[in-house]
C-alpha cells in the first residue's frame, strides 16, 4: 500500500490551498502547518443522518473525512466549481487516511471494488470532468483497490442537487442511477465529494444491489450533516 510520505514526496512546493501563504519547505501537506491542522476533521466512525420516514436507508459503512465547515467547504467548491482538479493529488491522501482509521476501527474488511458517484453528460461537458471520479480514482490507487470507471451512470439529467431542499434530493434521486455491469458476490464503495441528505449515495447504493452487490459502503471527503427537524436548511 502507497504510504501517504512517499505521494507527498512527489507533489510540488506551492502556497497553501487555504490561506495563500507560500508553503515551507518541510511543508508537502497542500497545506501550511496551522491550515492543516485546523482541517475539521471528523472522528474514524460512521456519519450519522436521517432519511426521509418514507424512505429506506441503505449501505453498510457511510465514512466522511471531514465536517463541512467554512475551510472544507472552501476545498470542495475550488476543487468543484472553480477548476481546480489539481486539488485531488491534496484530497485524497486526507480521505485515505481517514478510510484506514475507519476501516481499522471497525474491524472490517476492505471493499472488493471503488466506483465513483456520476454526474450528468450536460455536468460533464460544463465542468470537462467528473470531480468524484477524480477522489475516488486517486484513493483507490492509494488503498492498492480496483477502481471501475463509468461502472454507475445517470439515468437522466436532473436538476443540481445541491440547489434542492432535502425532501426534493430523494425525490429527484429515486431509481436515477443504472449500474452498467455485474457486481455480482462484490463489496463496493461508493465515492463522493460530499455526503450531506444521503439521497445520491443511497440511489447509488440501490442501483449497485439490484446488479448483485452483496455489501455497499459510502466515502465521501466531507460529510454536510443534515438539520435537525425545525431548524432553517
Amino acid at each position: 500500500m502507497v504510504t501517504l510520505p512517499q505521494v507527498l514526496a512527489k507533489l510540488p512546493l506551492a502556497c497553501c490551498w487555504l490561506c495563500a501563504e507560500p508553503l515551507l519547505a518541510h511543508e508537502r501537506l497542500g497545506f501550511c502547518r496551522t491550515c492543516y491542522s485546523d482541517l475539521p476533521r471528523l472522528p474514524p466512525s460512521c456519519v450519522h443522518w436521517r432519511a426521509p420516514a418514507q424512505a429506506q436507508a441503505l449501505g453498510r459503512h457511510w465514512f466522511a473525512a471531514l465536517a463541512w465547515q467554512a475551510d472544507s467547504r472552501q476545498l470542495v467548491q475550488d476543487f468543484k466549481f472553480r477548476r481546480r482538479p489539481d486539488l485531488v493529488h491534496w484530497l485524497a491522501p486526507i480521505l485515505a487516511a481517514q478510510l484506514q482509521a475507519c476501516y481499522r476501527q471497525q474491524g472490517a474488511a476492505w471493499p472488493d471494488l471503488v466506483v465513483a458517484m456520476p454526474m450528468s453528460r450536460a455536468r460533464w461537458r460544463q465542468r470537462g470532468y467528473n470531480q468524484a471520479a477524480l477522489l475516488a480514482q486517486e484513493v483507490a490507487e492509494l488503498l492498492q483497490l480496483p477502481f471501475a470507471a463509468g461502472m454507475l451512470r445517470r439515468l437522466h439529467d436532473e436538476a443540481k442537487q445541491h440547489q434542492l431542499g432535502r425532501q426534493a434530493r430523494w425525490q429527484n434521486m429515486v431509481e436515477s442511477l443504472h449500474c452498467t455491469r455485474s457486481v455480482e458476490g462484490l463489496t463496493v464503495a461508493v465515492v463522493d465529494d460530499v455526503i450531506s441528505t444521503g439521497a445520491s449515495m443511497t440511489a447509488a447504493t440501490a442501483a449497485l444491489l439490484r446488479r448483485g452487490a452483496t455489501v455497499v459502503d459510502a466515502w465521501a471527503l466531507c460529510f454536510n450533516e443534515p438539520h435537525a427537524p425545525g431548524q432553517v436548511e
